[in-house]
């Protein structure tokens, strides 16, 4: 039977880069999933990195993702036809570092949408048929560090008016469109209502099936106007930052009989942040679970407010920006530490949610900052 297979964030880390160098991809995936892999028509994964020899590196904070040219050899050895190339990584190793990631794929035989060399040569899809179906892909990412202009690189970002004039026009090419979405809320397994309003709206101009990738966790599926959405898909083979809720993740296969697409999911597992296993058991209760709450308004909008909560320290820490002095003091004096993170006066957080909220103030920050760091060295 015809198939496709789809997977998540793949990239290698310093503890393993030396297998993809290597190619050595039973080391690194196993039988079952290169078994997967080997029988499909059409295999496709989120290149969540760079691959560059040089030394450029992006301005940003946050860990970076880069990988020498020679971590392609996994990715030919697995058999991936495409990569998305439409994150938040891929810029890490600046201009330089994402035109060595594009010229790597090219001398590997791997295509790619989702980035260019500037910001009018971005490829955002293509159309391949599979089994007498003619598939069209559409990669698409949030902003993040990863803006093009017109003299850098960088990925084709999400602006709702062209997105869904995009899809509108590629489902006239294509019998099934699939739309792999590089956005949403890291850690948080439910989508956010701004999420699952883009989806539908992409939905309505004429996606079959839609992937959200970079949560880093498996979330929740929907069925939405006869098209397929996954909160979530959970990374392929990624260094996880939480365990127990970024060690897994979703293959997605889309099997092909008499022009009909079945959709099926199988779930990996990492392995101490080095390698990834087929799961023997597939147990899908705490997916269904979610996905049967999904359409809970009340329900997902609590949990997103318990979430965000928990999150609101690392945001505070970032607004005050403690010396290295105060992080030692928190070390010693972890409750007198936290009093003075939270203490602001009601006007300081009005005026932060106020910068935070309203577009023409994000983005008049945004450019002075920007402006501002390219004159500190």
């Amino acid at each position: 039977m015809p198939s496709i297979i789809i997977a998540g964030d793949l990239f290698p880390t310093d503890a393993n880069v030396q297998f993809f160098a290597q190619g050595d991809v039973n080391t690194l995936f196993g039988n079952e999933i290169c078994a997967l892999f080997s029988k499909a028509d059409l295999t496709l994964c989120n290149l969540e990195g760079a691959f560059t020899n040089h030394s450029e590196r992006c301005i940003k904070t946050g860990p970076f993702k880069v990988a020498p040219t020679s971590a392609v050899e996994a990715y030919k050895r697995l058999g991936i036809n495409y990569c998305f190339l439409a994150n938040n990584h891929v810029t890490d190793g600046g201009h330089q570092g994402l035109l060595d990631t594009m010229e790597t794929l090219d001398g590997a035989g791997i295509g790619y949408i989702g980035a260019g060399k500037n910001e009018n040569s971005i490829l955002r899809s293509f159309v391949q048929e599979v089994g007498g179906v003619k598939f069209g892909f559409y990669n698409v990412s949030e902003t993040m560090y990863n803006r093009p202009t017109a003299n850098s690189a960088g990925v084709w970002l999400y602006d709702e008016y062209i997105v869904c004039h995009d899809l509108e026009q590629l489902k006239q090419e294509c019998d099934y469109l699939v739309v792999i979405y590089h956005g949403g809320i890291e850690k948080f397994p439910y989508p956010s209502p701004e999420i699952r309003k883009r989806f539908h709206r992409m939905a309505d101009n004429g996606a079959n099936l839609i992937l959200s990738q970079h949560t880093h966790c498996i979330g929740c599926e929907e069925y939405y106007n006869g098209c397929y959405l996954l909160y979530g898909q959970g990374d392929f083979l990624l260094k996880n930052f939480a365990p127990g809720l970024t060690d897994s993740g979703l293959i997605i296969e889309l099997n092909i009989e008499g022009g009909i697409v079945e959709i099926k999911k199988h779930l990996v597992e990492s392995v101490d942040n080095l390698f990834v296993r087929y799961d023997e058991v597939q147990d899908f209760t705490d997916f269904i679970e979610r996905s049967n709450r999904v359409y809970e308004d009340e329900y997902v909008s609590q949990q997103l407010h318990l979430f965000c909560d928990k999150e609101l320290q690392a945001y505070l820490i970032a607004f005050k920006s403690p010396s290295k002095w105060m992080l030692r003091f928190n070390r010693f004096f972890p409750g007198l530490f936290m009093n003075w993170l939270y203490h602001y006066k009601k006007r300081d957080l009005m005026f932060a949610l106020h910068t935070l909220r309203s577009e023409q103030n994000r983005e008049t920050a945004i450019v002075g900052i920007e402006d501002l760091l390219k004159r500190i060295k």
